[in-house]
């Protein structure tokens, strides 16, 4: 593309995520809010999570292995996902039973998928390493700005809606909103990502391991302390549901603040963000009035956008070799693959609270620590000695990979094919479900 045809473009891709972060904050924003009202606690959102994680990860793993699919009709691919994931929230609210509601969600993080690897497929394919970075903070701070006014609606639509119905009207208004980027989407000229070219072997493929691996340490962590946080501050320390939605505001407001700083930043000072970011559970544990966690949450959006941000600003740079289709799906998966992780603990620790925040806390360490000897971007030790350490950590997970395979590949075969079977069966109940409730 010539250089306005890439301005034109960053632009509408700013634009799209101008109008997504509104959508984001009336419907996934609320999304936890919503399942706490309804009466979920850690482990029932824990399993929510797990549920659709699974599904988004088979998805994940078969367009990884066949990635023709991202490269052919690459347009109206995007568009019709992208549409799809919007319009669940129409219907997700009208549903109260757990296990519809896992399936509706799972639906939604499926088509999340999607929509996530045609959108990174779209930035990492058309831009050069220079013009992502820089639209992947501008959109980060339009995103963030249309969150700012997404969740000031959505805390004064909770305060004041009826409780019985509010989420209806919230997430059908959030959908809508949403709806609009789709719009925008559809103006995107993407007719030189058709027959991408794919990359028949990797380069470096142990730099592609461990920054995957930091990258997915980083996340757990994230989502581990997304799961067990609203309900602390809701179930534990009485905060009503508007004061938790403020915590997603003034994290959102903070967002804006950590992309213009963040984005224009080396990728070794990056690293600064992230050692702050392990903080951010132990304040969250040993706080016990609930508005400080809104100061608490400016400071942890703060430090976790730069540690998201060297995740992302990585695979900018590898993307040259490695491809673009191939960092696009696997940045989706790997966050599906955080959510698969973070899920199981949150079960498992349901509401000892000062574990899970333990937990988190050592997760994050884990991801510092990695990143600092494995990485030689950004390491702390020599590029050489970091090179090293990444081989040796690569190495030695190919062997355990390759053994594991050998004894339990059909095992994996046949559970995939269940899995695959219920997720089907689970689907058609759902359809069931609601053809039920419309005609009655």
């Amino acid at each position: 593309m010539e250089r306005g045809e890439v301005t034109k473009f960053k632009w509408i891709l700013v634009l799209e995520l101008a109008f997504a972060g509104a959508y984001i904050a009336l419907t996934r924003g609320l999304f936890l809010i919503y399942l706490v009202s309804i009466g979920y606690n850690v482990q029932g959102i824990s399993l929510v999570m797990l549920i659709s994680a699974v599904a988004s990860i088979i998805i994940g793993s078969l367009i990884y292995r066949y990635s023709s699919f991202i490269v052919k009709r690459v347009k109206l691919k995007l568009v019709t996902f992208h549409g799809l994931e919007r319009a669940m929230w129409f219907f997700i609210p009208l549903i109260r039973d757990p296990s519809i509601v896992s399936v509706m969600f799972s639906l939604y993080m499926v088509f999340s998928f999607f929509v996530s690897a045609f959108m990174n497929f779209t930035i990492y394919g058309s831009l050069e390493e220079s013009d992502v970075k820089d639209v992947l903070a501008k959109r980060s701070a339009s995103g963030a700005a249309s969150n700012i006014l997404g969740f000031v609606l959505g805390t004064f639509l909770l305060a004041f809606l009826p409780m019985e119905d509010k989420f209806i009207y919230i997430f059908a208004l959030g959908a809508v909103i949403g709806l609009l980027s789709t719009f925008l989407v559809a103006f995107l000229n993407l007719s030189h990502l058709e027959g991408s070219p794919l990359p028949k072997a990797i380069k470096e493929p142990e730099k592609i391991f461990s920054s995957s691996l930091f990258f997915t340490i980083l996340l757990t962590g994230g989502n581990l302390l997304g799961i067990v946080w609203i309900p602390y501050v809701m179930n534990v320390l009485g905060g009503p549901d508007y004061l938790a939605a403020s915590l997603n505001l003034v994290g959102t407001i903070s967002s804006i603040v950590a992309s213009v700083l963040w984005g224009g930043i080396r990728l070794k000072t990056l690293r600064f963000g992230h050692i702050l970011n392990v903080l951010n559970p132990l304040m969250i544990c040993f706080t016990t009035a609930p508005t400080i966690h809104v100061v608490i949450s400016a400071f942890n959006s703060f430090t976790y956008t730069g540690a998201n941000f060297l995740g992302n600003f990585l695979f900018a740079r590898y993307k040259e070799w490695f491809g673009a289709v191939r960092s696009s799906v696997l940045l989706a998966i790997l966050g599906n693959i955080a959510i698969l992780i973070a899920s199981p603990i949150g079960m498992v620790v349901k509401e000892d609270y000062t574990l899970a925040f333990s937990l988190t806390f050592v997760i994050f360490i884990l991801s510092v620590l990695l990143s600092l000897v494995a990485i030689p971007e950004v390491a702390v030790v020599s590029e050489d000695t970091a090179r090293t350490y990444s081989f040796i950590l690569y190495r030695n997970s190919v062997m355990g990979y390759r053994t594991t395979v050998e004894i339990s590949k059909e095992t994996a075969v046949t559970t995939v094919r269940l899995l695959a079977s219920i997720l089907v069966f689970m689907v058609l109940y759902v359809i069931y479900r609601l053809l039920f409730i419309f005609m009655t």
